[in-house]
């Protein structure tokens, strides 16, 4: 049979290029027979072995379903990161880790639960690395107020669990009454609220307590001369950057102000006027 001269499109094939395919198919052609050769003379030996092994898997499958692999690894090492307070005994200790266990054994979400437990811990993150490591990053708590009561002072963190700091950091904190001491967590997550949306804000809180009747906190700062209260829950940004706004905007009616009441989202109200004031 006479070989095509042109392609399917017409384009007219040359000489050097019809001897480049013909080569082409002449190596395609010789490979094929080499691997037939090879598997005439040795190919029943590797036909027997993937026998051997299909039978195998098919008696032992119950066995291979519960294989494994992680269960060949073990835990060599475990870095920390964020532990000031915490030594590392204590962060191995609590979180039930220790070297030579099995990969397997590890969970990133237990190990995470049972150190987030711990007071001076505020949040955790856990990752397994390959081969046979394990990665632990603390966030620890930090102080966000002090309560005086019976000339000792206490400090709490942001979980609301008392922390061992000295005298001297509880007296730059924000104050609780003793009265309000059964809301310390709830004015603790108040107080990070605040810290974080507005750090210059929370160095000015002085002193902290609770309202029933309005069923607010109230805020004393240092520089004014009036009480601020917020809502029991539901703090973001926005709310203390209107505080601010309201202060730096109404300096004039907020000195003859008893109370801001910054309860309501996108509104405040200046209460209980002193009239002297008013009336010059």
């Amino acid at each position: 049979m006479k070989e095509r001269s042109t392609t399917l499109f017409g384009r007219r094939i040359g000489t050097n290029e019809r001897k480049r395919k013909q080569e082409r198919a002449r190596k395609v052609k010789h490979g094929f027979s080499c691997v037939w050769c090879w598997f005439k003379r040795r190919g029943w030996i590797f036909g027997v072995v993937l026998a051997v092994i299909a039978f195998l898997a098919i008696h032992n499958r119950f066995y291979l379903q519960r294989f494994n692999p992680l269960e060949l690894r073990y835990l060599q090492y475990v870095e920390i990161e964020g532990n000031r307070m915490l030594s590392w005994e204590d962060v191995m200790q609590n979180a039930q880790v220790e070297t030579g266990m099995r990969m397997s054994e590890l969970n990133e979400d237990s190990v995470a639960a049972a150190l987030t437990q711990l007071p001076l811990i505020l949040s955790v993150s856990v990752e397994k690395k390959f081969p046979s490591s394990l990665y632990i990053k603390l966030q620890e708590a930090t102080p966000v107020l002090t309560v005086l009561e019976g000339g000792k002072a206490t400090i709490y963190s942001e979980k609301g669990h008392p922390l061992p700091y000295s005298v001297a950091t509880a007296m730059r904190l924000p104050v609780l009454e003793v009265e309000a001491l059964d809301k310390v967590k709830m004015m603790s997550q108040f107080l990070l609220s605040m810290r974080n949306a507005d750090s210059e804000l929370y160095d000015r809180v002085s002193q902290l307590s609770w309202s029933e009747k309005d069923a607010a906190i109230k805020v004393f700062f240092r520089d004014v001369g009036y009480v601020a209260l917020f809502p029991a829950k539901n703090w973001n940004k926005d709310m203390f950057v209107l505080y601010k706004a309201v202060e730096n905007g109404f300096v004039p009616d907020l000195q003859c102000a008893g109370e801001l009441d910054m309860r309501f989202s996108g509104f405040a109200y200046v209460r209980n006027y002193d009239k002297r004031c008013v009336n010059g």
